[in-house]
């Protein structure tokens, strides 16, 4: 499918996203606020992966931002819209951090900088009680605290700006110049590309991204400590949603949080009563997924979709050769 196509295809589920999320009840609309701040980590992730850098500690910026939108909120009475911007903006500079202290790592050295980086920040919290209560964690001020109805949309325009973000960037130079670094550097580099210049930009908006989805997470939860900050959780999540959609394409960050919420909500309602098991039927689905479709969800539906276009074409092809024959005979 086209870009174009793939663009059309994002544009439209967007307004079905916010329409869904306005009229839908109240479980509904849970729903769909994990499935909003699931597509902007996993969105985050994937925009990193297309420059060949994978990140094993996405929880980092996740946590970073959730402590950032609590702890301004809380000192200075923001409301959450503005401290959204904070957790923005610290997460752009833990990504311009990393990006420095990384250096020219990669593969599986800048992988693991990454989870360093994330597991360096969860013991930092428990270690400085004094800005974050440590084990004890943190309460948002409920006086804050807008509406359960407001969170929902919050959550659902931010997926929706961050699907815009990742459009942009993927009809932009930007986008092909993260992808010659991830084929080849140093090839890049001879075309004129400044790798160190691009993971910047790069690891900022990413981290951005991430961290505002953290923050409005933590609006929605309301209670934070460091173990709820930086779990592995989020990290895993942000991986295997693109993946299993699709990574490196535009829609497969998309189609891939709708699948893992879905899955892991059918896993709950059918086996919940079986401790462990929902669990365990969750993690087999999506090994056979990821194993069967090894360019995700996405890949496997453009190649049935090519498939039969090809079978069309082909048809059409003898038909016109048989009219042929028939007009010589």
């Amino acid at each position: 499918m086209t870009a174009i196509n793939q663009t059309s295809l994002v544009a439209i589920s967007a307004i079905v996203f916010l329409g869904v999320t306005l009229l839908s009840g109240p479980q509904v609309g849970d729903w769909m606020f994990r499935i909003s701040t699931l597509m902007m980590l996993a969105i985050s992730w994937n925009l990193m992966a297309n420059a060949g850098l994978i990140s094993l500690g996405h929880s980092a910026f996740w946590g970073v931002g959730s402590y950032a939108a609590i702890l301004s909120a809380n000192a200075w009475g923001l409301p959450i819209y503005l401290s959204l911007i904070v957790s923005m903006v610290f997460g752009s500079l833990l990504g311009l951090f990393l990006a420095v202290a990384t250096g020219r790592l990669r593969g599986i050295f800048f992988a693991i900088s990454t989870l360093a980086l994330s597991e360096g920040l969860r013991i930092s919290a428990f270690m400085m009680p004094e800005i974050t209560n440590g084990a004890v964690g943190l309460f948002l001020n409920q006086a804050l605290r807008p509406s359960t109805t407001s969170l929902y949309m919050v959550g659902c325009v931010g997926a929706v700006i961050a699907v815009v973000i990742s459009v942009v960037l993927s009809r932009s130079r930007f986008h092909f110049a993260c992808r010659a670094m991830r084929n080849n550097e140093p090839a890049a580099q001879m075309l004129g590309i400044r790798p160190y210049t691009y993971r910047m930009v790069l690891l900022a908006i990413s981290g951005a991204m991430a961290s505002c989805a953290g923050g409005i997470n933590a609006w929605y939860g309301g209670y934070l400590d460091p173990e709820v900050a930086f779990t592995l959780h989020f990290t895993i999540l942000s991986q295997i949603a693109p993946i299993l959609g699709g990574v490196h394409t535009l829609v497969g960050p998309i189609i891939g949080s709708f699948a893992i919420v879905g899955l892991a909500e059918a896993s709950r309602i059918l086996f919940g009563q079986q401790e462990g098991f929902s669990q365990l039927i969750y993690g087999l689905v999506l090994i056979v997924g990821i194993l069967f479709m090894p360019a995700g969800i996405w890949g496997a539906v453009r190649s049935v979709l090519n498939r039969s276009a090809t079978r069309k074409r082909r048809e059409a092809a003898l038909e016109s050769a048989a009219g042929r024959a028939e007009v010589k005979g």
